[in-house]
């Protein structure tokens, strides 16, 4: 059985970026997220958790149905309407993007599958939540030849066993998963595995029992999306975004629901960036 480190920020504090004086919107990194329809509130709140860690752009490709939704509720969030794949792969083919999230509220289906595979095909960092992880089902071996850049997939226990075997070892299971894709697997749960291809492997267990609520998930993959925007290698950044998601949670305390998250998050990275 692998081995696991446990998550704590010594392992990556020093890893944190830090706007300076120098600093402009674009050096901070740029993040596009792939909005759905009609589930329209997974990718708002991965967009603003994105944001509020600290992406300088943070934008949602909006299906041009959902437009309304999107941009009535989105301040300093861009909204960019697509409305055929030519609009799509237009869109994710912007130079200044730093990184990308496809699969909160974006619905199990080809269109999804294949909307991962052109992203994928950037070359650039990138998460795989939600839908995203589920449109692979059957397909692993495509979803493994695309993943040529640092890529973070990030399922709960239910979606690891659309593409993966889960055992009673979890441990070798996420390693195992991470080494059949070449990607940081992240596999949600009450304590968090966080596993490198290389077969390291680190456990998050500040998580409280509060986060299983709707929508958490959806904000651990902005932070970690917003992580690699900014220049964080791929495992640093899932472990990072998986502790300060649970200390969001942790701080807040009963009562908890995903839109709360967001606003505990400069709290805690005040409290990492002056630690």
């Amino acid at each position: 059985m692998p081995i696991a480190k446990i998550n704590h920020p010594s392992l990556w504090q020093h890893l944190l970026p830090r706007p300076d004086a120098t600093s402009n919107k674009y050096t901070r990194g740029s993040a596009l997220i792939v909005g759905g329809y009609p589930i329209t509130g997974a990718a708002r709140l991965a967009a603003l958790a994105c944001a509020r860690t600290g992406a300088g752009i943070t934008a949602i490709a909006s299906p041009q149905i959902a437009l309304p939704i999107y941009a009535s509720s989105m301040l300093s969030v861009m909204v960019k309407p697509f409305d055929s794949d030519k609009d799509f792969h237009a869109l994710i083919g912007d130079e200044r993007i730093n990184a990308y999230l496809i699969g909160p509220g974006a619905g199990a289906m080809r269109e999804t599958m294949a909307h991962s595979l052109a992203i994928l095909d950037r070359n650039k960092p990138c998460v795989l939540d939600a839908d995203a992880i589920k449109s692979f089902t059957g397909h692993l071996v495509a979803l493994r030849n695309a993943i040529q850049a640092p890529c973070v997939i990030t399922p709960h226990e239910g979606e690891f066993k659309h593409l993966f075997e889960l055992g009673e070892d979890r441990n070798s299971a996420v390693v195992h998963a991470a080494q059949q894709t070449s990607a940081v697997v992240l596999l949600k749960g009450s304590d968090t595995l966080i596993a490198h291809p290389d077969g390291r492997l680190i456990v998050n267990k500040n998580a409280p029992a509060t986060l299983a609520t709707a929508g958490s998930g959806d904000v651990l993959a902005g932070i970690i999306t917003s992580l690699l925007a900014q220049g964080l290698p791929a495992f640093e950044a899932a472990a990072t975004g998986a502790w300060i998601h649970a200390e969001t949670a942790r701080l807040f305390g009963i009562g908890l629901i995903a839109e709360d998250l967001i606003e505990m998050l400069p709290a805690v990275l005040t409290g990492l960036m002056e630690g």
